[in-house]
């Protein structure tokens, strides 16, 4: 059973014109409804009895357009809609509920576009896709709603050709540098005393001279800087062979007195044994012995350190010696590669730049070119697709596709030798 909902009848006559309004309003749009297309049915009643109208809510609400240009009402089935506009679909839908209702007088019904099938653009246009279509909708909406035509930005082609010879001269730059920082670190690992540099890099250049008066400079202080730890751990190395040989010379004398000790300890022990010397005289040349004994073990321990300290003064000095060579290798492998990097991006830069160059001249020439655009819509008619020859007011109609193509004409011969002359006055 239908669902009633009963409404003051003023309001009911607004909602009707409104409606009608929508619909003369779309008198412009397309009178065939289109696949996609997404549609409001109302339904309402007067009853005389009451004075009110009555709005069927359950047969209406929104429907779509099917694909096989069909829709599909409650109670009443599908209905084809090719050749029907909102107003005719809305009064067939009445008629029939009419019939299938068995009603004295047919109910109002009403159809409203709620949404149409958006429009494709194609071809040479700044953002091609899809967009909501509006009653009234001509090819140029279409293309502006798509960005335009395609444009040629010279101005953004030109600033690449300078980035790129900014670039290479930049790289330019960073070869002479690695170059010449190459030959020092190459001197340096060899242990030269001077820097030998290449002959590429030509010192009557006031900016070569400067890079390789810089790398002098470096190389002056990392030698001195090296010379002087060497040095500070060599003069160790002889202070503490200079302690050792003192050590082992005092060594040399407690020997001597310690055995000149133990034989008067050896004398005076037979002198007490035969009553001649006493006791104490005995004890003072004891402690005389192990005094110089206990000098003689702290001048062993002594000796024993600084043979240690010098051992370590000399691995100390070898460890000098690996570290700034091992540093100055790693150095020189990694300014290598960094050198082949720097050779490798500018070669690339380098064709980058001559394609650029090019590109700009083709961009001078066709600058040079008349360019038209043409326009095509690709429409469904009668279940097939058709493609018709269009221009800019040509009205569109939901679904369409719009084809725009870019016909160029080449320039005349004196454009042409004015933009190569002008190019190749800029290459040189």
């Amino acid at each position: 059973m239908l669902k009633v909902q009963r409404v003051s009848r003023a309001l009911m006559l607004g909602a009707l014109l409104a409606t009608t309004c929508l619909s003369t309003s779309a008198n412009g749009a397309p009178e065939e409804l289109a696949p996609q297309t997404k549609l409001r049915l109302t339904v309402v009643q007067f009853v005389p009895s009451t004075g009110d109208y009555q709005r069927w809510d359950a047969l209406g609400g929104d429907v779509e357009v099917a694909a096989d240009g069909t829709v599909m009402v409650p109670t009443l089935g599908t209905i084809a809609v090719a050749g029907l506009g909102p107003e005719q679909l809305g009064a067939e839908i009445a008629r029939r509920l009419k019939l299938k209702l068995g009603l004295l007088e047919a109910p109002d019904a009403s159809i409203q576009v709620v949404e149409y099938p958006p429009v494709y653009v194609v071809g040479n246009v700044t953002n091609p896709g899809q967009y909501a279509f509006r009653p009234g909708m001509t090819v140029i909406h279409a293309l502006a709603l798509a960005g335009g035509e395609n444009q040629i930005e010279t101005a953004t082609s030109l600033s690449g050709t300078i980035r790129l010879e900014t670039d290479l001269n930049g790289l330019g730059s960073d070869i002479l540098r690695s170059t010449a920082r190459l030959a020092r670190l190459d001197s340096e690992f060899a242990g030269r005393g001077e820097i030998e540099f290449p002959a590429e890099l030509d010192a009557n250049d006031p900016r070569i001279a400067d890079i390789l008066e810089q790398e002098r400079r470096i190389f002056t202080a990392r030698i001195n800087g090296y010379e002087r730890q060497q040095a500070g751990l060599t003069q160790l190395a002889q202070l503490f062979e200079a302690q050792i040989d003192t050590l082992d010379q005092k060594a040399h004398a407690l020997e001597e007195q310690t055995a000149r000790a133990q034989q008067q300890v050896d004398a005076i022990s037979k002198l007490v044994a035969a009553g001649s010397a006493t006791v104490s005289r005995l004890s003072d040349a004891e402690r005389i012995l192990a005094d110089l004994r206990s000098d003689r073990l702290d001048n062993l321990l002594a000796t024993m350190s600084a043979r240690q300290n010098l051992n370590n003064a000399g691995r100390d000095l070898a460890r000098l010696e690996d570290d700034h060579t091992a540093e100055v290798s790693i150095q020189l492998q990694t300014e290598q590669a960094a050198l082949e990097r720097l050779l490798l991006n500018q070669d690339a830069t380098t064709r980058l730049l001559r394609q650029s160059v090019e590109f700009d001249r083709n961009l001078k020439l066709a600058g040079a070119m008349r360019i038209s655009l043409n326009y095509a819509i690709m429409r469904q008619q009668n279940g097939q697709p058709a493609t018709l020859d269009a221009t800019e007011v040509s009205t569109l109609m939901p679904g369409d596709l719009v084809k725009v193509t870019m016909q160029i004409e080449p320039p005349t011969s004196s454009a042409t030798a004015a933009v190569l002359g002008g190019s190749g006055a800029g290459s040189n």
